[in-house]
C-alpha cells in the first residue's frame, strides 16, 4: 500500500518537473540557431519572425487586423534588410533560424506557448 501511494507521489512530481525540463531543453536546443550578428541579419530574423506568427499564430497575435500589421512590420524588416544588401540566402536562412525555433518550442511545449512566445518577443523586439 506505501508503494502505491509512494509511486504516485513520483508520478505527480515527474508531471511537475516536466515542463521546467522542456523548456530547458527547448533554451538548449535552441542555443544551436545562432544569434544574428548584423544589423541586416537582424531586420531578417525580424522580417522572418514576423511572418511566420502571421502565418502560424493568427489567433494568439490578436486575429485579423494583428496579421496584417504582422505583414506590414515583415514587410518593412524585409525592405531594411534588403537595403542592407540581404540576399535569398540571407533571407531564407533567417527564415530556417526562426522556423527551427519555433518548431523546437512547438516540440517541447505546445503551439499555444510557441505562438505565445513568438508574439511577445516579436513585440519587445519593436518596442
Amino acid at each position: 500500500m506505501f508503494y502505491k501511494f509512494k509511486l504516485k507521489v513520483i508520478k505527480m512530481e515527474l508531471k511537475m518537473k516536466l515542463p521546467i525540463f522542456a523548456i530547458a531543453i527547448t533554451f538548449g536546443l535552441s542555443a544551436c540557431v545562432q544569434a544574428p550578428q548584423t544589423p541586416m541579419d537582424i531586420a531578417a530574423r525580424k522580417a522572418a519572425a514576423a511572418e511566420l506568427t502571421a502565418k502560424q499564430c493568427a489567433g494568439f497575435a490578436g486575429g485579423y487586423e494583428a496579421v496584417k500589421r504582422l505583414r506590414d512590420d515583415a514587410n518593412k524588416n524585409m525592405a531594411i534588410a534588403k537595403q542592407l544588401g540581404a540576399t535569398d540566402e540571407v533571407i531564407n536562412s533567417a527564415k530556417q533560424a526562426v522556423t527551427t525555433s519555433f518548431d523546437l518550442t512547438v516540440a517541447f511545449t505546445n503551439k499555444a506557448e510557441a505562438c505565445n512566445t513568438m508574439v511577445g518577443n516579436l513585440a519587445w523586439a519593436d518596442g
